[in-house]
């Protein structure tokens, strides 16, 4: 039996007197640790990644040595720093430093641990976002707490649903921050150039964070490395995250979702489903499944039909299933405080509870004093999915639409259940965790170290424009976004966005279809047929479009449970290294062999497109045979 053996080596480089450059070195990369400087880098090849280390330490406290891990360092009586090595990674952990006297605790007076990392190369992962940059160093923004958030509610400084602690480098380098660190994240432009320059991580112990009182401070990230940015996410994903384990509702791959929000919004009735329901049909449009969205509740939380607008909804259902649609609801985890249902939660301790022990009320968009339900609470978990299953026994409904669950809509005073080092965003885990139970058609809008389960993940909701104002130009970066933060099953959000200020153009409704047609979902709800003929025929071509690719969608979807290749990929993933390739946002790649770029800028008819090496065949002209290079054609 043959082993390979990695030695690290601890070196000490001497300048005068002091002892100030500390050196890990490996076969890849090296670790440098310049206490004067307060910097650290990671040196391999022609790469140098750096980072600007102990930034709340004063500059005159001097590191000594000491004994943990494979390099440690004692900043005096204030924080202690420690990296471990392990295969391509280092660990590098902060925490300040407790010292007793005479039998008493003192604290130090040090609150805040924060480390910046040069932006060298260009920059993914991270947190969803309002403007969703591609690659995020486009777009500087202000430090905020990096938790799962509704961005919709606070577009400059929350991140959107989707939020993982992790971001790649083209310069092959990995990030991931613990998920017990209180962390607080910027990209700062320090050189007025209207692009960052600097990651920065901020550990502090503040709002919504909420530790022990016990609990000491510490900022805790392992860097990875690699040859290049595809490299290195194949190499360190799979050791923080879980991959898929298994696939989601497979029709919902294949056939359109139509969902009644952005046509009615929440001016729904029995009637108006199945006149949806019957046109869609009428129009020999593809489809998965109905969802009926807000407001099919007798109250917001009731988890009971309206039976005013739904009269009878247990028949209704019947009928939509011999039309062979599948059913869905939209389900939130808020009851609102005047509606009948939320006593029984309230008096039983179900919902997430305030530091006096009291239900801590909070409000959301349908609501301007509701209980939250608690879903680190077992029991009311319990509870809370026993309503749903009950639900679907007695109208036939197959599944639901969740929305919200971002840990953005605590209230300030929580109190949740389990470690407090992982408040707030275990909220998030937790209720993916409770609702990926149902199965089925269903679909959630947010995540947070929840990439094993089965389910299709929503984009926030998008607004009827072009721009890069949550519009059409950010479809593609956010579809690039969760794949790879690993939640390769994105359902785009309904073509031609949401209609909140007036319904879209119908060029623009169009060139959303187009656009959708080859992501691994496609979701309608603002009916094309209400444009014109040209705009439904369009939308009906690809609808079938995506229909047409179902198989290869399938396999992609397989191949998800086996590595992190998202089913839609970026540019780079063909081409790591090439700058064109690094920078393409609206265009992607479905598996390696295809290569979608629709037109997403008003009036536009052709536009350019970065093809990465090898031949590829144009469906558009002709059949024209372009030859990669990479280049850029029109």
């Amino acid at each position: 039996m043959l082993r390979c053996l990695k030695i690290w080596l601890i070196v000490f480089i001497i300048t005068g007197a002091d002892c100030h450059v500390y050196s890990l070195s490996s076969s890849h990369a090296t670790f440098q640790v310049n206490t004067r400087k307060k910097t650290f880098s990671l040196n391999r090849r022609n790469v140098s990644d750096e980072v600007d280390m102990g930034l709340t330490i004063p500059p005159e406290v001097d590191a000594h040595p000491c004994l943990e891990g494979d390099l440690c360092l004692e900043f005096e009586d204030l924080a202690r720093l420690v990296v471990s090595t392990d295969r391509h990674c280092q660990t590098v952990h902060w925490t300040v430093t407790v010292r007793t006297a005479s039998g008493t605790e003192t604290k130090t007076e040090l609150t805040e641990l924060k480390d910046c990392v040069m932006l060298r190369g260009h920059w993914y992962g991270g947190g969803e976002q309002f403007e969703q940059p591609w690659p995020i160093e486009q777009v500087a923004r202000p430090e905020t707490a990096f938790i799962t958030a509704d961005m919709l509610q606070d577009k400059e400084h929350w991140y959107g649903g989707v939020t993982e602690r992790y971001w790649l480098s083209s310069t092959g380098l990995a990030l991931l921050v613990a998920d017990d660190t209180p962390l607080f994240v910027s990209l700062l432009d320090t050189d007025a150039d209207d692009t960052a320059d600097e990651l920065c991580l901020s550990a502090r112990q503040q709002l919504p964070y909420k530790a022990a009182d016990d609990t000491k401070l510490q900022l805790t990230y392992t860097l990875c490395t690699a040859d290049d940015i595809r490299q290195v996410h194949e190499a360190s994903f799979p050791l923080f995250y879980d991959l898929p384990s298994a696939l989601p509702d497979r029709r919902m791959l294949t056939d359109p979702v139509w969902c009644t929000w952005a046509e009615h919004h929440a001016d729904i009735s029995q009637d108006t489903v199945m006149g949806m329901a019957t046109d869609i049909l009428l129009r020999q449009y593809p489809y998965s499944q109905i969802e009926i969205d807000d407001d099919w509740e007798s109250c917001y939380g009731a988890a009971e039909f309206n039976t005013t607008r739904f009269p009878n909804a247990t028949a209704m259902v019947e009928s939509l299933h011999n039309m062979n649609y599948r059913v869905t609801l939209w389900i939130h985890p808020f009851i609102n405080r005047d509606c009948q249902a939320f006593a029984y939660p309230d008096q039983h301790g179900y919902f997430v509870k305030n530091s006096d022990g009291k239900t801590a009320l909070t409000s959301w968009w349908q609501g301007a004093v509701a209980g939250l339900l608690d879903f680190t609470n077992a029991v009311a978990v319990e509870w809370w999915q026993g309503r749903l299953w009950q639900l679907k026994r007695d109208t036939g409904v197959d599944s639901f639409k969740f929305d919200a669950g971002e840990a953005s809509w605590l209230p300030n005073d929580y109190v949740l259940h389990g470690d407090s080092n992982l408040w707030p965003n275990i909220y998030t885990t937790k209720f993916i965790e409770a609702v990926s139970v149902f199965g089925g058609p269903m679909e959630v809008r947010t995540g947070s170290h929840t990439q094993q389960h089965a389910v299709l993940v929503r984009m926030l909701d998008k607004d009827s424009n072009w721009g890069h104002n949550n519009g059409l130009s950010t479809l593609i970066p956010t579809l690039l976004h969760f794949g790879i933060v690993g939640y390769p099953f994105v359902l785009p959000d309904m073509v031609g966005g949401n209609a909140y200020e007036g319904r879209p153009s119908g060029e623009l409704l169009m060139r959303w279809a187009q656009a959708t047609a080859l992501m691994p979902s496609m979701q309608f709800s603002l009916l094309p047929w209400r444009f014109s003929q040209q705009v439904d025929e369009a939308a009906l071509a690809m609808s079938q479009l995506h229909q047409q690719h179902a198989p290869l969608m399938l396999q992609l979807a397989e191949q998800t449970r086996l590595s992190p290749s998202p089913i839609c990929r970026p540019t780079w993933w063909l081409c790591p290294t090439d700058e064109a390739c690094l920078t393409a946002d609206q265009q992607f790649l479905l598996g390696d062999d295809i290569l979608s770029a629709p037109i997403t800028e008003e009036g536009c008819t052709n536009r350019t497109v970065v093809l990465p090496p090898g031949v590829w065949r144009s469906n558009i002209n002709n059949n024209t045979l372009y030859h990669g290079g990479p280049t850029t054609v029109t």
